[in-house]
């Protein structure tokens, strides 16, 4: 009966409120100016450039030196990753989002997912996953999948994971490396639909190494679908450790960020404003 009562209570007094015209104005007027400013904001805010910063190759690690030969100076220290980390998120505090390409760890770690979780933890990250980076540890990074998207303002940004090694390396650059399955291809094609222009992350380059001019074989099927789709724009990739190139193919430019642990440019970073 008490429940009752106190419904009928505060039913009357909204009757009321509904039947006084003065009232009715005041809030139509307060709705009205919600709706205005609501709208000033988001057409700001979508209107407003998008920054991303991007930094590669991390191989966080307990390893003073990392030399993988063939390249002159493709020397990594990987375990001064803190402060190389530390020091390009730094100079990116503004970005929108903070991109990592791939190779986030040196060796399988616990450690130093720990270590690198807590240098990153007050930063926007996006984590792509790389050949180094085994999946238990990656899920320690990235509570989602291996591959898939974020929307940003005008813009999608698309994770991709070709850290995969192909069954059959027959005639297939980078020792195999760079394998997607039919699955993700699948859904990249349905995430590519999308009016909102596209970035494209991934570890390993479409591009080959020593020749960056060149689309790899295995990847002309890709850079067909980047050019039919007509919303690619940009593609980001480290794995190489010592390129820092952007290379236009299509209409579509591809970037080759070099890692933020290299010993002769350590802390590297790289930012765009769209």
């Amino acid at each position: 009966m008490k429940l009752k009562k106190e419904f009928k209570i505060h039913y009357n007094k909204a009757v009321n409120i509904l039947k006084n015209k003065k009232t009715l104005k005041i809030l139509g007027v307060g709705i009205l100016i919600s709706l205005i400013v609501g709208s000033v904001w988001f057409l700001n805010y979508c209107s407003s450039p998008l920054k991303i910063g991007f930094i590669a190759d991390i191989h966080a690690g307990d390893q003073s030196v990392r030399d993988d030969g063939g390249e002159a100076m493709n020397v990594l220290i990987p375990n001064k990753f803190e402060k190389n980390v530390g020091e390009a998120l730094r100079n990116m505090e503004d970005s929108d989002l903070v991109v990592a390409l791939g190779d986030n760890l040196n060796r399988p770690s616990r450690k130093n997912t720990k270590k690198l979780l807590e240098v990153t933890k007050n930063y926007p990250m996006v984590w792509v996953k790389g050949n180094h980076d085994k999946l238990l540890h990656f899920n320690e990074l990235l509570s989602k999948e291996r591959y898939y998207y974020i929307d940003k303002k005008s813009w999608r940004i698309i994770v991709l994971d070709n850290s995969e090694t192909y069954a059959d390396i027959t005639g297939i650059d980078e020792h195999g490396r760079g394998f997607i399955e039919d699955e993700q291809v699948a859904w990249l094609k349905k995430a590519l639909q999308t009016k909102k222009n596209v970035i494209i992350a991934m570890h390993l380059p479409m591009l080959k190494r020593g020749d960056s001019n060149t689309i790899r074989e295995d990847y002309k099927y890709l850079e067909e679908l980047f050019v039919q789709s007509g919303n690619v724009k940009h593609i980001f990739s480290g794995h190489f450790h010592i390129y820092d190139e952007q290379i236009e193919k299509n209409g579509i430019i591809h970037h080759l960020i070099p890692s933020v642990s290299l010993e002769s440019g350590s802390g590297f970073y790289y930012k765009i404003e769209l």
